[in-house]
């Protein structure tokens, strides 16, 4: 698998989590209240989604939106939903986060986004 790929998807997991963190607080807190690092994750999934919707071809935009960012999501519910053959899936599927990767990448001024969010 092709190193931008995998960065990707890991990015894309790391969502998952932080979404999961920043729902939870915003539940008990205030945006005052929030620390900085929360405000940071609350910051990279804006990012992640607003990428997402940026994607021009609507098919690809549900493929990851269905396996990243709605809950219970993944591979098989995005196959599902998209109402495509596995082959033409899996081109549509990397098509769709080649374009997200640039588009996150442009949206963090081009900064390896994948270290930017480790700390």
């Amino acid at each position: 698998m092709e190193q931008w790929y995998q960065e990707a998807r890991q990015y894309l997991k790391q969502y998952r989590f932080y979404h999961s963190i920043v729902e939870e607080a915003s539940r008990y807190w205030s945006d005052t209240a929030k620390s900085k690092r929360l405000q940071r994750m609350a910051l990279y999934c804006q990012q992640v989604t607003s990428a997402i919707d940026n994607i021009r071809d609507r098919r690809q935009a549900n493929v990851i939106r269905n396996e990243f960012i709605v809950a219970d999501g993944g591979p098989q519910l995005a196959y599902q939903q998209s109402g495509l053959g596995k082959t033409q899936y899996y081109v549509i599927r990397k098509q769709a986060m080649r374009e997200w990767w640039q588009l996150i990448n442009q949206c963090t001024g081009n900064r390896s986004v994948t270290k930017q969010h480790r700390s």
